[in-house]
């Protein structure tokens, strides 16, 4: 009798197990949730910033989360801004991201300037599971890097005056998208 009960509850904790398992869709994967297809809210954005300055003493850096729309921060030359678009949506999930933009700015020399411009193609980036039950409560867009230090060289060292505007976007896995949250990154002579 012993025996039988002894396989018995061993099957019974392997039923249990395995049960366990199959209740959740999201198998455990670290930040996952299970989509809410009622859900009708658009996620929330975030910049999330980080600025390392050269000063005379050294290096120093600060770092900052922005929940703000409409953004806009300054740099010089001396600066490194690295700018990261985060998405959140505890409901639904992360479906994509997207950043894009364009910028604008001079160098010069004693006696001459030049003016450079372009554009930041936008580019989604996609956090679905293939199961299409399952999203990431939280994602991130790859790092956008500005150096002050690069934009102006060789026979134009000097920037002047210029900036970037970014602007990001995201949907949930219900596609409800959150659009036109903008960055702008106004860059100053070192000297002023």
């Amino acid at each position: 009798m012993t025996n039988r009960t002894n396989t018995f509850l061993g099957l019974l904790a392997a039923f249990l197990v395995f049960f366990s398992c199959a209740c959740d869709p999201c198998g455990g994967e670290q930040g996952a949730i299970e989509i809410d297809f009622s859900d009708r809210t658009a996620p929330d954005l975030y910049w999330q910033i980080v600025t390392r300055t050269t000063t005379p003493s050294g290096p120093i850096s600060a770092i900052s989360i922005v929940n703000d729309s409409d953004y806009s921060l300054s740099m010089t030359q001396n600066d490194v801004v690295e700018i990261t678009l985060l998405g959140e949506d505890n409901e639904s999930g992360i479906e994509w991201l997207n950043l894009q933009g364009g910028f604008g700015y001079t160098c010069s020399r004693p006696d001459a300037a030049i003016a450079l411009s372009g554009i930041v193609p936008g580019n989604r980036v996609f956090f679905n599971f293939a199961e299409g039950e399952c999203a990431l409560a939280e994602a991130e867009y790859p790092v956008y890097i500005i150096d002050g230090s690069n934009l102006c060289v060789n026979d134009y060292p000097n920037l002047t005056s210029g900036g970037y505007v970014l602007t990001g976007s995201g949907a949930n896995s219900n596609i409800i998208i959150r659009q036109d949250y903008r960055i702008t990154i106004n860059i100053l002579n070192a000297a002023i």
